[in-house]
């Protein structure tokens, strides 16, 4: 019997710049007890990736940085406060960390806004950062202002929680 293709709509927007790109994405995470999902929690993620191949076996081509509601709603507004500016200036959010396994050490990723000024050019960008790795996707104004919007639009439509409940009873 021939079975068709199923399409699985997803709140997504993609910027592409001379190197690099950055989806902006709807995402979940979960949340296990003894090998199981009791819970789903929506967030927004952004992925970093470079469009150029790979120099070396180690490089870096993406980095995601999952963002809780309310911090893809605290990065809509520097992005705001930013493309207002009128002098270059810089914003980053909070950083995530998290312990590296058995190594004893830390992961810290940041992502930042900029409004930038070189060589008499100008304009905005995202950014992240991991460890020494940096991915920098260069955008006008117009693309800047609509990704600020669409995390605007994204952290109230990902404020949401789904428990499992024994049946009969009300989480």
């Amino acid at each position: 019997m021939y079975q068709t293709d199923e399409f699985k709509r997803l709140r997504c927007y993609e910027i592409y710049a001379q190197s690099a790109g950055v989806e902006i994405r709807e995402a979940i995470k979960n949340h296990e007890e003894q090998g199981r999902v009791v819970e789903r929690a929506g967030r927004i993620q952004l992925r970093f990736f470079k469009l150029t191949p790979k120099t070396t076996a180690d490089e870096v081509t993406q980095i995601r940085f999952i963002c809780e509601p309310d911090e893809a709603f605290a990065l809509a507004l520097m992005i705001g406060q930013v493309a207002g500016s009128s002098v270059p200036c810089k914003e980053k959010l909070n950083p995530h960390r998290f312990a590296n396994g058995g190594q004893g050490g830390e992961t810290v990723t940041t992502v930042s806004v900029e409004k930038w000024e070189r060589g008499g050019k100008s304009g905005f960008a995202l950014t992240v950062g991991r460890g020494k790795e940096f991915i920098g996707v260069a955008m006008p104004l117009t693309k800047f202002l609509f990704a600020g919007e669409f995390l605007r639009v994204c952290a109230t439509e990902q404020c949401w929680l789904e428990r499992i409940t024994a049946r009969g009873q009300q989480a």
